[in-house]
């Protein structure tokens, strides 16, 4: 259905998400075994691979046969341009092997409330007293991005960056806001809108501030308090975090399990609805 779009927009738009088994993450052979099945689907094919350690090796590995890649279950700015690096590393490989890289596209996605809701933020902040507002929350959840954002730019990575899981947030005075939308307004990136994310910016789209604000510092105050907190110290900068402890980060770890949980149930509603018919 999305063949056509593809072939008409000069392989822009029409895009299809193929995601290896969460439940593979740490496995690089199986991850690129199906990658590779995937994509041989149909050309609109873009494969998401986890943000492990072994994941960007895979991504290495698709990008230098022209594959495009998402990367998924990514929270932290060294995963972020771990990700910019492999692509890079990938796409030059493909380059001094003549691969036809007019269909590749790189998208790296960033799961910003996931990293704040899911992950050791909150809890690290009360065991040293510190107090994190709502605000704060999403602001640690914007600076890695905007950092994000301004690295893979000044580096020239060819890589577009992706926000998803949003949330219509913070509310102060009375008054709701949707910085996931308004604080990264302007920039060139993909924003993933689900269904019910959409009916609720509707609910006060009037009051939505929309202008330019993707090159907009995030105020000291708030990353001073921030960096006080090694949690979101290591997960601001670069080196923050090895490629190993990628795989051990708290909201990795509670995102691939809950992604491995529902690869299971559909697994399990196919196999029964299969057995059904055979019978």
């Amino acid at each position: 259905m999305y063949l056509g779009v593809f072939q008409r927009s000069q392989f822009r738009y029409g895009y299809l998400s193929g995601q290896v088994d969460p439940r593979n993450l740490r496995d690089k052979e199986k991850m690129i075994s199906q990658a590779l099945e995937l994509s041989s689907l149909s050309p609109n094919v873009m494969i998401k691979v986890p943000g492990s350690k072994e994941g960007y090796e895979v991504i290495k590995f698709l990008t230098s046969k022209g594959i495009s890649t998402n990367n998924t279950l990514t929270f932290v700015l060294p995963q972020l341009m771990a990700c910019a690096k492999a692509v890079k590393e990938g796409l030059e490989i493909a380059k001094q092997n003549g691969v036809d890289l007019s269909r590749w596209r790189s998208v790296i996605t960033h799961m910003t409330a996931r990293y704040g809701d899911l992950g050791d933020l909150r809890k690290e902040a009360e065991a040293l007293g510190i107090e994190l507002t709502e605000a704060d929350v999403r602001w640690a959840e914007l600076a890695i991005f905007k950092k994000a954002y301004e690295l893979v730019k000044e580096g020239n990575y060819p890589s577009k960056m992706l926000i998803c899981s949003m949330r219509i947030s913070p509310t102060m005075d009375g008054k709701r806001y949707c910085w996931h939308l308004e604080k990264l307004a302007g920039g060139n990136i993909v924003f993933t809108c689900p269904p019910s994310f959409i009916e609720g910016v509707f609910e006060f789209l009037e009051e939505l501030e929309f202008r330019p604000q993707i090159d907009e510092a995030v105020p000291k105050g708030h990353l001073d308090k921030l960096l006080r907190i090694p949690y979101f110290e290591k997960a601001y900068y670069e080196d923050g975090l090895t490629p190993d402890e990628f795989n051990t980060h708290p909201a990795l770890v509670a995102t691939a399990a809950e992604f491995s949980k529902a690869t299971e149930g559909i697994v399990d509603f196919v196999a029964k609805r299969l057995a059904s018919r055979c019978g």
